[in-house]
């Protein structure tokens, strides 16, 4: 009898169990809301390991091929420069994966990501690129203007490099980045 009840406690137990899918943080965000501008025209903004960093963006075209631009962000940050380059980005609407950054596959029409920090533009003390080993990084244009030349939208991506100097951190994540740029 004793078992009986044990036995019939333990599905009861079971069957009211409901196991929560858990929240992956690697997931891509929830869609923004596109009848507004994610944020005012000519500015940029991004979190750089959970802090806010708002440098000068700017976006260009390629020189051979409009239909895919570089987005820059430049900063001189305790007498350091820093610049967060977003390359080979196709200029049409939707979400594109970023790669590792590497010599032999620029302009190959897949987005990528460098992250550089010198000294007098002339002297780099450190390099940061893709972490091959995080998902869910990418760039995601949610606006393209072809005649004003506009473009909007939002990226993400975890940055890994050699750690060369002491102030400086190994990896970096970079994260609710948006943009709202005049392409030059």
């Amino acid at each position: 009898m004793k078992s009986l009840i044990l036995t019939l406690t333990l599905i009861g137990l079971l069957v009211g169990c409901t196991k929560e899918t858990p929240i992956d943080p690697t997931e891509p965000t929830p869609p923004i809301d596109t009848t507004t501008h994610i944020i005012e025209l000519g500015r940029g903004s991004v979190l750089r390991n959970g802090v806010l960093w708002t440098p000068a963006f700017s976006a260009r075209y390629y020189l051979s091929d409009k239909s895919r631009i570089n987005i820059t962000a430049k900063l001189r940050e305790n007498g350091f420069d820093h610049n967060l380059t977003l390359a080979d980005i196709e200029v049409s609407k939707g979400l594109h994966i970023f790669e590792s950054s590497t010599y032999w596959n620029g302009n190959n029409k897949i987005p990528e990501v460098g992250y550089f920090v010198s000294l007098d533009l002339d002297q780099q003390l450190n390099s940061y690129n893709v972490d091959s080993t995080r998902t869910n990084q990418f760039i995601e244009i949610l606006r393209y203007d072809s005649v004003e030349h506009i473009v909007e939208g939002r990226f993400q991506t975890f940055l890994e490099g050699p750690n060369t100097w002491w102030f400086l951190p190994d990896s970096m994540a970079i994260t609710e980045g948006k943009f709202h740029l005049k392409i030059q």
